[in-house]
């Protein structure tokens, strides 16, 4: 079977061509796709990448639980094996919390998490990509919650799980700890 059909690679698309997206957009999935190139990702990593963010409504609190639904739902529809359609279901509710439960996982979230390791000129303008994104919450909520995200990143023993991410720690790290110094 394809990789996935091309009514739901329309779908897909669409979804992350919303105009409410500012970063979890088509940029987003073609940089994890990107990045993975070479990294030997499987069929269903690649679908995980597809489908993580397809729902992405603000305030983001439900959107991983609501992906991983359309998931199931539409590579059940296009007849892929149930245990299939569950592990990539699996796939982008991991993503939530950037922990794997499953081994395939972890490439997705360390791949999820590699911006976080860009230089600094791109670390922030995704930032503020985010922030446009999320432009109805209130300047105190959003400070709160992102200071919240870097803090939880940095107090991680290990921010990314796989042995390709590793290489990415130090310039994460570097660029968590800037942003909540509030260093340009």
């Amino acid at each position: 079977m394809e990789l996935l059909p091309a009514d739901l690679l329309l779908e897909l698309t669409a979804r992350h061509l919303e105009p409410h997206r500012r970063y979890h957009d088509l940029r987003h999935v073609a940089d994890l796709l990107i990045r993975g190139r070479g990294l030997g990702l499987s069929r269903e990593q690649v679908m995980a990448i597809w489908f993580h963010d397809a729902v992405y409504d603000v305030p983001p609190d439900r959107n991983e639980e609501r992906s991983a639904e359309l998931c199931l739902r539409r590579l059940t529809t296009a007849g892929y094996d149930l245990t299939v359609c569950e592990r990539v279901a699996q796939m982008v509710l991991d993503t939530a919390g950037h922990v794997p439960t499953i081994d395939e996982s972890d490439l997705v979230i360390d791949l999820d998490l590699a911006p976080l390791a860009d230089p600094w000129a791109s670390f922030a303008a995704n930032a503020e990509l985010l922030r446009e994104e999320c432009h109805m919450v209130s300047d105190a909520d959003w400070e709160r919650g992102r200071r919240e995200f870097l803090a939880g990143m940095l107090d991680r023993d290990r921010i990314f799980v796989t042995e390709w991410g590793a290489g990415l720690e130090a310039a994460a790290r570097a660029n968590l700890e800037r942003a909540l110094a509030g260093t340009p």
